[in-house]
């Protein structure tokens, strides 16, 4: 008989992710992860002590893998901030699961996702004239721009939007444009 498969944190991890990215928050149940790692719940809970835990590293990894897709769209005509939100946007209608997982689920409030803090660091050194900005209206920029390109992220997660990038992009800059402007950074 072969020796069985040793379930560590990261092959229950990947499983998890695994679950996650292709149905959601919904999918991910320790039984779902131990058929997929041909074992039992027990060694699960071993290596993890908790459902709540593995969904807390699973929700660390999404956010991880969220950012790292979204900084890869790149277009040398646009600013760096308007990258992002595409990047966003192509994220929504790529990864519909993953993009509901992090953004529209209970694990993605605003308050405590780490990815909206990602972004918004990111954010912040895209233009050096937000270093003379003070911290509440960066805070507020970012708030209203981001509420913006997620919005249309959702719209064209749940298929009541067609993306088009050309256009997507113009609706974003006209956003930042007004934004920037009603900031006075125009």
């Amino acid at each position: 008989m072969p020796p069985k498969a040793e379930i560590t944190k990261e092959s229950v991890l990947n499983a998890a992710f695994d679950l996650v990215r292709e149905e959601g928050f919904e999918g991910l149940t320790t039984r779902r992860v131990a058929r997929r790692l041909n074992c039992s719940t027990q060694p699960i809970y071993s290596v993890y002590g908790s459902m709540e835990a593995v969904k807390e590293d699973v929700f660390g990894r999404a956010v991880r893998f969220a950012l790292a897709r979204i900084e890869t769209y790149e277009n040398a005509d646009n600013e760096p901030v308007m990258n992002m939100a595409i990047g966003c946007l192509l994220f929504a209608k790529n990864e519909k699961r993953l993009f509901r997982a992090i953004f529209l689920s209970e694990y993605g409030s605003y308050d405590n996702n780490k990815l909206y803090e990602a972004m918004r660091a990111a954010f912040l050194q895209l233009d050096d004239r937000f270093g003379d900005m003070e911290e509440r209206r960066l805070r507020r920029l970012f708030l209203k721009l981001a509420m913006f390109w997620v919005g249309m992220g959702a719209m064209i997660n749940a298929g009541a939007l067609e993306l088009d990038v050309e256009e997507a992009t113009k609706m974003i800059e006209e956003m930042y444009e007004a934004l920037k402007a009603q900031e006075g950074l125009a």
